[in-house]
């Protein structure tokens, strides 16, 4: 069942559906470098590539939509952060 550099299984759904679901495991040189690291250091280091992503969304959605007002730019980036 475990693929390379996965775990694939199934689950059953309320409605009792079978689906696949895969799970991609992290990168191994990852996982080392976060447990080098303090917790405060993960926090930081967090928190700098939630910023630069949003920051990257803010531009995305700027190009896409340049007649939007930066409060519906906040806005939008605000409403994917919710995972509406």
């Amino acid at each position: 069942m475990d693929r390379a550099d996965n775990r694939t299984g199934v689950f059953h759904t309320i409605d009792g559906e079978t689906r696949e679901i895969c799970v991609e495991l992290a990168d191994e040189a990852l996982v080392e470098s976060l447990r080098g690291m303090t917790p405060e250091q993960r926090l930081k280091s967090a928190a700098k590539k939630a910023a630069y992503f949003r920051k990257l969304l803010q531009s995305q959605l700027e190009s896409l939509h340049p007649d939007w007002p930066s409060e519906r730019v906040r806005a939008e980036i605000a409403r994917r952060r919710r995972g509406a």
